[in-house]
């Protein structure tokens, strides 16, 4: 939180109105927390699920470009993140090796490129997201002690260290004004799934109350949409006319500590109203209202980049 309002008070680009904030909450639908791995019928052992879940955030990244890209599942047309997901549990689907260490880390490039098979457009940054892939199978394939260290791991905060001490390509930070400011969004929805998903992760955990929510595309822009977030005329005109938003300056930067800072605010004026919800739940609440905005949706800044 010290590091997002540090932004926010030396930011140059992007202002919070502060007014917006309440008629805001007064338009959230309140809604239970449900995790993607809901209603998916895999009959996975802990370990598989933990890679499953290792993989699909490994190259969980930047959709933004278009043509956009699209698969099929089961009759359903999926875009974006949902995209991704969906390719790699079909996958599992239908190669009950698939999620064997040795097998994943044998794939070759060919291999990984055919699972991302789509009906429109194709992946973007393919390299990017096999060189994540590679990384982190090579570590969990070269690392016997894996999963032992991963139960040992008793807090949110503790297993989200684990996670960018180990990955390079989930530590994402960046230096804003002298002082580093730790995003990490990957690895925050890396947690929360193996929160979720490893019921021996869950016990040792016991909450992910202390993550923070995760700096992306869709919320900063529904935060646009609502007023919440206002943009200097520079900043608006490069985002409207699609324009490149460089990864790690300062307009980037700006962008994704503001909307942090939003979610920690929100946060507190629910826990005024005797409504609990942590971090990570509310940021997915923001994320299906935005998607859900009938009224017409502003751009989102394009940065291209691994981290979100």
């Amino acid at each position: 939180m010290e590091e997002f309002k540090y932004v926010v008070e030396n930011s140059k680009y992007v202002k919070i109105n502060y007014d917006k904030i309440t008629d805001f909450i007064n338009e959230l639908e309140s809604s239970n927390y449900e995790h993607w791995s809901k209603g998916i019928d895999l009959h996975l052992s802990e370990k598989e699920w933990i890679l499953l879940a290792f993989i699909i955030e490994s190259m969980n990244f930047c959709f933004w470009q278009k043509p956009k890209w699209k698969i099929e599942y089961h009759g359903e047309l999926m875009s974006g993140s949902n995209a991704l997901f969906f390719s790699v549990i079909k996958r599992v689907e239908n190669n009950s090796n698939f999620l064997n260490t040795e097998y994943l880390y044998n794939l070759k490039k060919q291999d990984l490129y055919d699972i991302f098979k789509s009906v429109e457009g194709k992946v973007p940054l393919f390299e990017e997201r096999y060189n994540n892939f590679k990384e982190t199978i090579s570590y969990i394939y070269n690392n016997k002690n894996f999963y032992e260290e991963l139960y040992n791991i008793n807090s949110d905060t503790l297993l989200l260290e684990y996670i960018i001490n180990r990955f390079p390509s989930f530590n994402d930070k960046s230096v804003f004004k002298g002082r580093t400011i730790h995003f990490n969004k990957r690895a925050t929805l890396l947690v929360n799934d193996l929160f979720y998903l490893s019921k021996t992760i869950h016990a040792n955990l016991g909450n992910v109350n202390n993550l923070s929510g995760c700096a992306d595309y869709g919320i900063t822009r529904t935060f646009r949409d609502y007023g919440i977030l206002e943009y200097s005329d520079e900043l608006k005109n490069l985002i409207d006319n699609e324009k490149e938003i460089l990864h790690d300056s300062e307009m980037e930067i700006e962008i994704r500590a503001n909307m942090l800072y939003v979610i920690e605010i929100i946060k507190e004026k629910l826990k005024e109203k005797n409504i609990i919800i942590n971090s990570v739940e509310l940021d997915n609440l923001i994320w299906h209202m935005g998607k859900k905005n009938k009224g017409k949706k502003s751009i989102v800044h394009h940065t291209i980049t691994i981290f979100y």
